[in-house]
């Protein structure tokens, strides 16, 4: 269950319109130059074969950030339906160093109707994610895929004690 390490991107339960603009502009703007400078000088004009290098590389780049956008979402809606309570106790965190800088954490996430396993996780840094720390979790049964409510839930409340 869940051995692969998760990377956090920010995509919610909603219709992402940002995320999907992007995309858009992305897989079209290659397209779009390429139309206007055909229309303009003909096959061979500069912005003619800017647009088509720029189509050959961003319209790939546009298509999967929308079926990230879509796979996110429906992990996402699929956790909300499914999903099982559980609780993931860091093991170890550490920075990567990178320029901007994320934390590297071993999880041991366990619960009532969980069988404990073991995942490798990465998201932005936070100070408070030390060893020992407990995080609220929720975990696919089927698959074994969980999200991690303080990182990964922008609509989760945390109950107060």
């Amino acid at each position: 269950m869940g051995d692969g390490v998760v990377d956090v991107v920010g995509v919610g339960r909603g219709p992402n319109i940002g995320w999907r603009l992007v995309s858009l502009a992305f897989a079209l703007a290659g397209p779009i130059t390429a139309w206007f400078g055909y229309a303009e000088d003909g096959l061979w004009s500069a912005q003619m074969v800017v647009g088509s290098v720029l189509a050959l590389l961003l319209t790939p780049l546009g298509i999967g950030v929308w079926r990230g956008t879509t796979r996110t979402r429906r992990r996402l809606l699929r956790l909300d339906e499914v999903g099982l309570p559980a609780t993931a106790e860091i093991l170890s965190a550490r920075g990567d160093g990178g320029e901007v800088e994320h934390v590297e954490m071993v999880l041991l996430i366990s619960g009532p109707d969980v069988p404990p396993f073991r995942a490798e996780y990465r998201c932005a840094m936070d100070s408070g994610f030390r060893r020992g720390r407990l995080l609220t979790a929720v975990v696919d049964p089927d698959d074994g895929t969980f999200l991690i409510r303080e990182v990964e839930d922008g609509n989760w409340v945390p109950p107060t004690d």
